[in-house]
């Protein structure tokens, strides 16, 4: 550091989170919040990840409950991978909710507080009255009967998570997130990813199925939008073939499927932003830390 320069806080911050020391990160977003500093809750990592990220991707409920009570970004706080706590390099591995039920709960629980949806059944506030959890104040229900059918799930986390917040003192009550993180996603280009690559004379109907549509779900609007067309098709394709996961970029097409073997800040531009997880149905800005549910229908 040059002489005179002010020491980083981020590696402080990041610190507490990598080892899962609820107790130090606690104190250092006190400390933070006190000296009017929130942008210090999102102190990022070598490749941009924030302390609330790293909690929820070594599956740490207190550490996340830490994180959320001090008010910082949880749209960026869905990992595409997860890691075991038990291990300590070379471990990061897909999502799956059998051998990590506790990230797998984590991450269910942050999409609920972050889009407000209940964790059960993803009605929204304007398709029922949804009560969040009087414990971990992060997840929410429309009601008894959804509440009792996750709790199984949620119990894993609920009160590691509030005692996490209790440790954050200057707030009294749990923050609200905004509904949109603006700039988590890439926006889709309405030619190339509707562009199915079929010469002049060849009928659309025979290469896309209409009656499967894939969709996203925007908290901002409440509402499922469905993806462009050769997105949808590549969803449906690569699910057929037992892929865990389609890796895109919205108006890319030379990035499908490509990936950086160690991720940096400033990837290739053919490179995948995207991994859509099929396992947990989100669909992940690996670069941004977002996720975004997404959902398969037919319509007939």
């Amino acid at each position: 550091r040059a002489m005179g320069e002010r020491p980083s806080s981020t590696i402080p911050l990041n610190i507490a989170a990598q080892y899962q020391r609820h107790d130090n990160l606690a104190v250092l977003v006190n400390k933070a919040l006190e000296e009017g500093r929130p942008e210090l809750l999102e102190s990022p990592d070598l490749v941009g990840k924030s302390p609330a990220y790293l909690a929820v991707q070594k599956g740490n409920p207190l550490c996340l409950g830490v994180m959320a009570k001090a008010g910082a970004n949880l749209h960026r706080a869905i990992p595409h991978v997860w890691q075991f706590t038990n291990r300590q390099h070379n471990n990061l591995t897909d999502p799956n909710e059998v051998s990590m039920p506790i990230h797998h709960a984590l991450v269910r629980t942050v999409v609920s507080f972050t889009t407000r949806t209940c964790l059960c059944c993803v009605k929204n506030q304007k398709e029922a009255k949804l009560q969040v959890c009087t414990q971990c104040k992060m997840a929410y229900f429309c009601g008894g009967e959804c509440q009792k059918k996750k709790w199984p799930q949620h119990k894993r986390v609920c009160k590691k998570i509030r005692k996490g917040a209790d440790l954050v003192t200057f707030h009294n009550e749990m923050p609200k997130q905004k509904l949109v993180d603006e700039d988590g996603f890439l926006p889709f280009d309405e030619v190339v990813d509707n562009d199915l690559d079929l010469d002049d004379d060849v009928n659309e109907e025979d290469y896309y199925d209409a009656s499967i549509i894939w969709e996203w779900y925007d908290p901002g609007t409440m509402k499922w939008n469905p993806y462009p067309k050769h997105i949808n098709r590549s969803l449906s394709g690569l699910q057929d073939l037992g892929s865990p996961r389609y890796m895109y970029k919205p108006g890319n097409k030379d990035a499908e499927g490509n990936e950086e073997r160690e991720q940096t800040l400033n990837p290739p531009n053919n490179v995948a932003t995207n991994h859509a997880y099929y396992s947990e149905m989100i669909d992940h800005h690996i670069y941004t830390g977002c996720g975004r549910m997404m959902r398969m229908r037919q319509t007939c």
